[in-house]
């Protein structure tokens, strides 16, 4: 089986202490069974703490009272790396910020954007979007059509390669790859197998922006402080963006399709994910050009959105469920926000 990911996940580090939104923070940390009975035969004063620090109902980590990791230290250093040793891991730990899905021979994945040092080799990637291989072992996957498989990857291809032609307005390239995903899932809907063609069409009337925010603010919050920055940030005065917050942008959005366009083999269902990156965009633009446009709040803001509505399975649920059923998540609607 092969491993594809993104090129610039070969440049992935955890940045470990240094970073300022710990993942051994503020999560669930589940424990895998291989590494519970890993974990359950050391020995000594460490095998003890291990012991001692396990729900072993889960299994998963003890958090502390401010939901710190019991093993993550002062420092910010894991304890459990320091004792045993990285490879000794449970699987979240060892595969965070990492995501994959399963297909037939492949699996694909990458790392998140809600990881700040993930955000931060997302958002300044300077080059056009390509894969690395390596071969893994073979992991089952569930059952799909292949010819469904051909030919959402290769919409993929052409709408990543559509948003990254500069030639057009990133805001133009969004439009058209979201009149391009309605098209093909009419065309999948009826069972035809083909890719529609690119096009532009104009939106008839203007949805205001604080709508969302109002959408948004209905989840549930993984941050506290989420809400408050929603209230606070639909009511802040835009400023125009430069080309280096567009290019961060154009990121995002094939990060976007690249990792979540491919699940609606299984489904067959693909329009709910195409409006993700529309809403992310428009989202994502609107908060950016509120900020001071510098690239750590660039990457902060990424970060913050992903770990609220990707980071959370309810809430990634709902955005999609809602793109049909909500008239601000329309097709016609999102394009209105995308006119020039």
């Amino acid at each position: 089986m092969k491993l594809v990911m993104p090129h610039y996940c070969e440049n992935f580090r955890c940045i470990a202490d240094k970073c300022r939104d710990n993942c051994c923070i503020g999560w669930e940390i589940d424990i895998d069974l291989k590494t519970y009975d890993f974990y359950m035969s050391q020995k000594g004063d460490f095998g003890d703490r291990l012991k001692k620090n396990i729900n072993h109902d889960t299994p998963c980590f003890i958090l502390s009272e401010n939901e710190r990791c019991p093993f993550l230290n002062e420092n910010n250093l894991c304890d459990i790396i320091i004792n045993l040793g990285e490879d000794s891991l449970c699987q979240i730990c060892s595969d965070h910020p990492r995501y994959f899905e399963w297909f037939d021979g492949i699996c694909e994945g990458g790392t998140g954007l809600s990881c700040e040092e993930s955000a931060r080799l997302i958002l300044s990637d300077k080059k056009l979007f390509s894969t690395f291989e390596k071969e893994i072992e073979d992991f089952d996957c569930d059952e799909y059509e292949s010819d469904l498989y051909e030919l959402l990857n290769s919409a993929r291809e052409d709408i990543i390669r559509k948003l990254e032609d500069e030639s057009i307005s990133l805001e133009n390239r969004v439009k058209t790859v979201l009149i391009f995903g309605s098209q093909l899932q009419e065309n999948i809907d009826n069972f035809e197998y083909s890719l529609p063609r690119f096009c532009d069409v104009s939106a008839e009337k203007k949805v205001d922006i604080s709508k969302i925010y109002s959408f948004l603010k209905t989840l549930e919050p993984m941050d506290e402080k989420w809400t408050a920055y929603l209230d606070k940030t639909d009511t802040l005065p835009a400023k125009a963006i430069n080309a280096d917050v567009y290019h961060y942008l154009k990121n995002i959005c094939v990060y976007l399709v690249w990792r979540y366009f491919l699940k609606g083999v299984f489904s067959g269902e693909i329009l709910s994910y195409i409006k993700l990156m529309a809403i992310s965009f428009i989202v994502l633009k609107d908060m950016l050009s509120k900020s001071d446009l510098s690239f750590e709040s660039c990457v902060e803001i990424a970060k913050n959105y992903s770990k609220e509505i990707e980071y959370s399975e309810d809430n990634l649920n709902e955005i999609l469920d809602k793109t049909y059923e909500l008239e601000m998540f329309s097709t016609a609607s999102l394009i209105s926000f995308l006119e020039e």
